[in-house]
């Protein structure tokens, strides 16, 4: 859209690039610090507004035409107005242990969560939230809607929004004859926005809930498969435990075998001796039955 309102206007150099996070400050700055003469405004023309706006983004090194500043603050206002609900909420549930950051990300994830786009303006929301004239015109975009809502800008996204948004008080009273029959329409819209938005919250809270019970599901499963593994390794420790013991038996016995065997004629007196009462302890542990040589002993 910023590309084409410069290459029809024919307003300012002509850029190619989008709006950068800088640009989008100053524009914010521009919204801050230009306001409207009440006593005028009844016969002011929107051009002459956003002709201030663009004279300041000129001074402030944003050389943008009036219809991409337009449509630029059209886009912040309305998805940071929706992120200033979502924010609300989350201070609403006043969690405890939650620092201004996790608030932030809770915000972010519910934003992400309903609209399904990423929010692109925390800048902007940074430089706004703490704004009278941004909180102002908040209060009274709720206050028309009849009721608080987390999308305070639903009725904004239109073109003609812009002049619209920073109205002072003073205008407001003057031009009442003239909006009030238009501020009424909105009303049915109002509550149907308001239905979706809890379908939408609905709809996301379930996704959230069934991601975590299939997060649940998945870490209980590998908690399963860790053990049953564990269990494998243990088995197979005992495994090699009782093979060995075996081979110790085999060794032992084979020994036993030996000494048994042996011909004692051949030895000397003292050697026979000594095999004489291995024999002897060989033959009572194997009649005692506690000893590898019993079967053989038999």
């Amino acid at each position: 859209q910023n590309q084409q309102s410069l290459g029809k206007g024919g307003l300012g150099p002509k850029r190619l690039k989008n709006f950068s996070t800088k640009e989008d400050g100053i524009l914010c700055s521009a919204y801050l610090n230009v306001s409207k003469d009440p006593i005028v405004a009844v016969n002011q023309s929107s051009g002459s507004y956003w002709a201030r706006i663009t004279a300041y983004c000129e001074e402030h090194n944003c050389p943008r035409s009036k219809s991409s500043l337009q449509h630029r603050w059209g886009d912040i206002q309305k998805d940071t107005s929706r992120f200033c609900g979502f924010y609300a909420e989350v201070e609403r549930k006043n969690q405890s242990g939650k620092s201004e950051d996790d608030k932030v990300k809770d915000a972010l994830q519910m934003y992400e969560g309903i609209v399904e786009s990423t929010f692109k303006f925390i800048h902007c929301w940074y430089m706004l939230r703490n704004e009278m004239k941004w909180n102002e015109w908040l209060a009274s975009m709720s206050a028309s809607n009849g009721e608080q809502s987390t999308e305070p800008a639903k009725a904004s996204t239109d073109a003609t929004l812009p002049p619209r948004i920073d109205r002072p008080n003073g205008r407001d009273r003057a031009k009442k004859p003239r909006t009030r029959l238009p501020a009424a329409l909105p009303l049915s819209a109002c509550l149907e926005v308001l239905q979706k938005m809890s379908m939408d919250r609905n709809a996301y809270e379930v996704r959230v809930e069934a991601a975590t019970k299939e997060e649940a599901k998945d870490i209980a499963s590998r908690s399963d498969r860790k053990l049953a593994l564990q269990e494998e390794q243990l088995q197979v420790q005992k495994d090699q435990l009782q093979i060995q013991r075996e081979l110790l038996e085999l060794q032992k016995a084979d020994r036993e075998e030996r000494v048994m065997s042996m011909d004692l004629e051949k030895l000397s007196p003292w050697v026979q001796e000594y095999y004489i009462n291995k024999q002897k302890q060989i033959s009572a542990m194997s009649l005692r039955g506690d000893g590898s040589s019993g079967p053989r002993g038999q």
